[in-house]
């Protein structure tokens, strides 16, 4: 397997470097292909799955979601050749899994892309108020969404335990830092650029046949 490791700003490219491939990332043991799961985007046929293990407040993260996902999604996961499954991989201290939480109850109203695209817009501008009030005024911005709801969702137990459960499991499996997506076998750390993502989920498109 190789691994894509980014510890420098988004915008820097570091190459590639062969590593042992690690059982626990093997992507057809992590892929649900849950057709109710809220949290991925694309057919649960497509033939190539990208798992994103992220957190709502990291700055890498949202520099994913602004400069490169739009791109995959387009290119991909519309044309019905990409799903992406979200992990949630609070890492970072109480916040990450505050906001964790906060997209979980927009997930109860099938608005979990919605609420990652306006989370990560505040992350990707510098925002740090991840208070209670801010999470509210950010579901209060999403079109449809009902706020009073969201608002109880907030404390509900089972969305709590959930995102705690989706925690211990991302850390069981090594993540400790964010972002980190898992294609196929290979690992790629951090806010790669498009190229990256696109060298890979072709190969992977011509390996089955779908190029």
């Amino acid at each position: 397997m190789q691994q894509f490791r980014h510890d420098n700003p988004p915008e820097t490219i570091i190459a590639p470097g062969q590593q042992g491939c690690t059982p626990l990332f093997r992507n057809a043991a992590l892929v649900r292909r849950d057709p109710d799961d809220p949290a991925a985007v694309g057919l649960v046929e497509a033939p190539v799955v990208l798992i994103e293990y992220a957190d709502f407040t990291c700055k890498y993260c949202a520099a994913f979601a602004e400069q490169t996902l739009p791109a995959l999604l387009a290119q991909y996961v519309e044309q019905g050749k990409l799903r992406i499954e979200w992990r949630d991989a609070p890492v970072l201290s109480q916040h990450p899994v505050n906001t964790a939480i906060a997209a979980r109850a927009a997930a109860r109203q099938n608005l979990f892309w919605q609420y990652y695209e306006a989370l990560y817009a505040r992350t990707f501008a510098g925002n740090s108020d991840w208070s209670r009030k801010e999470l509210i005024d950010i579901a209060a911005s999403i079109d449809k969404l009902d706020v009073p709801a969201f608002t109880k969702a907030l404390d509900d137990p089972a969305i709590v335990q959930f995102v705690q459960k989706e925690a211990r499991t991302s850390a069981a499996l090594g993540v400790t830092g964010t972002p980190m997506f898992v294609l196929g076998e290979e690992v790629v750390n951090g806010a790669q650029p498009i190229e990256v993502f696109r060298q890979l989920i072709d190969a992977q498109l011509a390996e089955a046949g779908k190029g």
